[in-house]
């Protein structure tokens, strides 16, 4: 059934032909998932949300697929949706852990990545003493405090 035949149908025909049209999509998108076919199984999820936009299994479905391609934003907002809708669905509450999970492997290995991207700090060298620049140092203090004294001494 295309969609410009549903668009034909009323009433009681119409909840009649989408009692089997759904479960077809859901069916195809959970087929299109074992297939590794990911794009297509969310389009088929998303036929199902728009005539039913609390549909759980599709929300499930799209975000499984979701995930499985690296959308890893929107497939929480499906799971987190799904679980709204079924609080007690434990399948949903694993695809979130491993969700978070996923994340925080992510995380750790950006930050190893990036880690040296800057190169390390460097440690301050310590200074070398140049002994003669101290020895004249000290000569030119010396002398400076001789002639001081003496010129305090003739006033």
């Amino acid at each position: 059934m295309g969609d410009d035949f549903m668009f034909q149908l009323f009433g009681k025909y119409r909840d009649m032909a989408l009692a089997v049209k759904n479960p077809c999509h859901l069916n195809m998108s959970a087929c299109l998932i074992k297939l590794k076919r990911y794009e297509e199984a969310i389009a088929q999820c998303s036929i199902v949300l728009v005539e039913e936009e609390n549909n759980v299994k599709a929300l499930f479905r799209r975000g499984k697929a979701r995930a499985e391609l690296g959308q890893t934003d929107a497939a929480r907002e499906d799971f987190l949706k799904a679980r709204k809708l079924a609080p007690e669905d434990k399948a949903i509450s694993r695809e979130l852990r491993l969700l978070a999970e996923h994340d925080k492997a992510v995380y750790q290995k950006q930050k190893e990545l990036y880690k040296g991207l800057f190169g390390p700090r460097p440690e301050p060298k310590p200074k070398r003493t140049n002994w003669l620049i101290l020895i004249w140092q000290w000569l030119l203090s010396l002398f400076y405090r001789v002639f001081k004294t003496e010129r305090l001494k003739a006033d």
